[in-house]
């Protein structure tokens, strides 16, 4: 291969190796956002203002913009007329009442009016725009006040995280990884919610296991609630339906013999389908479990556990039989 057959094969913008196809137009770029940075590129050699995602300093720098309202500076603004906060809100508009996979650069600026490039001012591409959107969701929810004591500390943020998975259901799609976006709004969740074992003098590693599996129980369950959401979105009765006339009716089916402590359930369905009691109970079980753990360990004195206080006047029992 000649030296001008591999350049040509490669990324005009990075240099990196392209693929070729065998037929049909050859590419230039590796990617969308090396396409975008080209553009500007050429845009600031034309006397025009906007700057690179390198020189502005990324999403959490953009992330201070939007909670200012919009661009901040000369290299993030254009003659467009859009602002870098209206780019976000109409993201998370769109993505609240449709999904985020239907959420793109080209819709967003259908909604804006605009052209999809005057986009690319503000951001390098929908990832970048996916970030922006989950630091400016985990900006709105305000984060709670901690009262100091550790056990209603984590429910409040365990509350607090529910809360926001049911306004937004989508967050989920991004965050619910081993790879979330590390953008300070919700870095400030995390470092709120390991600040509430701080009394008990829990050394940092174990404090982010904490954090990391109270999250996953509020992720897990949120995965329901986005899934009752869904339903509930094509057909307002769809759950209730299925809890009360289709459950039933396949369990009369095959026989209480076969299930008899499910077929107890009748008359009950309501209650055992309510995600939030369901979710409420796995909170206070964990709690209970990690009480035990830290008096095992010798961070809290033993005692006699009662009824666990999860704050805002909610307790939950352990059953019937303790009722």
């Amino acid at each position: 291969m000649t030296k001008l057959g591999e350049a040509m094969r490669r990324c005009m913008q990075c240099g990196n190796p392209l693929h070729v196809p065998a037929r049909g137009r050859k590419p230039r770029y590796c990617s969308r956002s090396c396409q975008a940075r080209a553009y500007r590129s050429r845009l600031a050699e034309r006397g025009d203002r906007s700057a690179s995602h390198e020189a502005d300093g990324g999403p959490a720098r953009r992330s201070e913009a939007a909670k200012n309202g919009g661009s901040s500076t000369p290299a993030e603004r254009s003659n467009t007329g859009l602002s870098l906060a209206q780019i976000i809100r109409t993201a998370i508009q769109i993505a609240d009442n449709e999904s985020l996979e239907t959420m793109s650069m080209r819709h967003v600026a259908n909604v804006l009016g605009v052209g999809p490039m005057s986009l690319y001012h503000y951001i390098t591409g929908r990832d970048e725009l996916v970030d922006l959107m989950v630091d400016a969701v985990f900006n709105d929810a305000e984060l709670p006040q901690p009262t100091g004591e550790w056990k209603a500390d984590l429910a409040m943020m365990a509350r607090w995280e529910w809360e926001l998975h049911s306004r937004h259901p989508w967050v989920l799609q991004v965050i619910a990884t081993v790879q979330p976006p590390l953008v300070p709004n919700l870095l400030d969740h995390f470092e709120r919610t390991m600040s509430a074992l701080d009394p008990l003098g829990v050394d940092p590693v174990t404090a982010h296991l904490i954090s990391l599996s109270l999250s996953g129980l509020v992720q897990g369950m949120s995965l329901l609630k986005l899934s009752e959401l869904r339903t509930e979105r094509h057909n307002h009765t769809a759950s209730t339906n299925w809890r009360t006339v289709t459950a039933p009716a396949a369990l009369n089916a095959i026989g209480a013999e076969r299930y008899p402590r499910l077929s107890m359930l009748r008359g009950h369905q309501d209650s055992a389908g309510d995600l939030h009691e369901v979710f409420t109970n796995c909170l206070y079980n964990y709690l209970d479990g990690l009480s035990l753990t830290f008096e095992r360990d010798g961070l809290l004195p033993p005692s006699d556990t009662g009824p666990t206080d999860l704050g805002a006047g909610e307790k939950v029992g352990r059953g019937p039989a303790e009722a």
